[in-house]
């Protein structure tokens, strides 16, 4: 019951929030990082589903791999991958758009305490069907807050939040911003799953996605 109380909370924390907020929409979404040992070049994966409502009405849908190396001594890391996006409009299933996309992330790490943060820095080129070349950067903040262990491990609880801004190169610098609270919980040391809400800013104005996402991290043994 203290953990629902603390998700109602989180969630009343976002501007615009409302239970009946016309615009809600849905949020699934599986992270993969997977490496042998301690390598430190790691596979990275993702693949999302988002509906425009609360049930159905695609919105888009995702897949992104990338390979990654990991800088132990700094914690920072090095991304470079491919995006597949599949768009449809709103209402309208026979209108569909895709795009292909190729990025590069740079990952830095840190800690205060118990909290942890990660600052990514993402770049973007876009080739997006029946539209000219885009290029877009993208900043996002990361904190994980441990509630019942002093780290995120097995069995803990934690509140992660996030905040992304998205700037375009073109006359109209500003595209979005996205800001996340949610609840999390670490059920093994390489596997987790968390439930939340991001709320989307753009000036066409604010839309509310409930996010659930599952976290992987797969680590290989070699002999």
């Amino acid at each position: 019951m203290q953990r629902v109380l603390v998700f109602s909370i989180l969630l009343s924390l976002i501007p615009g929030y409302s239970v009946a907020q016309s615009k809600l929409g849905n949020w699934q979404a599986y992270f993969l990082n997977a490496h042998v040992n301690d390598s430190p070049w790691r596979f990275v994966f993702d693949a999302q589903h988002r509906d425009h409502g609360l049930i159905g009405d695609l919105d888009h849908i995702i897949v992104r791999p990338g390979i990654q190396y990991f800088h132990t001594p700094t914690r920072s890391s090095y991304l470079a991958g491919y995006s597949f996006f599949l768009f449809q409009n709103e209402g309208d299933s026979n209108n569909t758009t895709l795009e292909n996309r190729i990025f590069q992330d740079v990952d830095l790490r840190h800690s205060v305490g118990r909290v942890l943060l990660r600052h990514r820095y993402r770049a973007e080129e876009r080739f997006v069907q029946n539209a000219p070349f885009a290029f877009r950067l993208r900043y996002a903040v990361f904190i994980d807050v441990p509630l019942n262990n002093k780290k995120i491990q097995a069995k803990t609880w934690y509140i992660p939040i996030w905040n992304e801004v998205f700037i375009n190169t073109d006359p109209i610098r500003f595209d979005r911003n996205w800001l996340y609270v949610g609840l999390g919980y670490q059920i093994t040391d390489g596997f987790g799953v968390r439930l939340g809400a991001m709320d989307q800013f753009q000036t066409a104005g604010d839309k509310l996605q409930v996010v659930l996402s599952i976290h992987h991290n797969m680590i290989f043994k070699q002999e």
